[in-house]
């Protein structure tokens, strides 16, 4: 797997972060790593949505590295 480097652009930065988040995040029933749409980048972490509930709730994964990107 691609290193993150500062000259990188934002577009790279983000795809290598949510690649990196679909490997790590996908843990089982209760946290899986699904596809949520028509592209195989479309991916969302689903979770339990309580734990009193069987529903799952969808993060997208696109969003999660967008955010984990400002904070690097």
């Amino acid at each position: 797997m691609a290193q993150l480097r500062p000259d990188m652009p934002i577009h790279q930065r983000t795809a290598l972060i949510a690649a990196a988040l679909a490997r790590v995040l996908d843990r089982g029933p209760e946290m899986s790593v699904e596809a949520t749409g028509m592209a195989s980048t479309d991916l969302g972490v689903f979770v339990i949505k309580n734990q009193w509930s069987d529903e799952r709730v969808a993060h997208e994964i696109d969003d999660i590295a967008r955010e984990l990107e400002v904070l690097l």
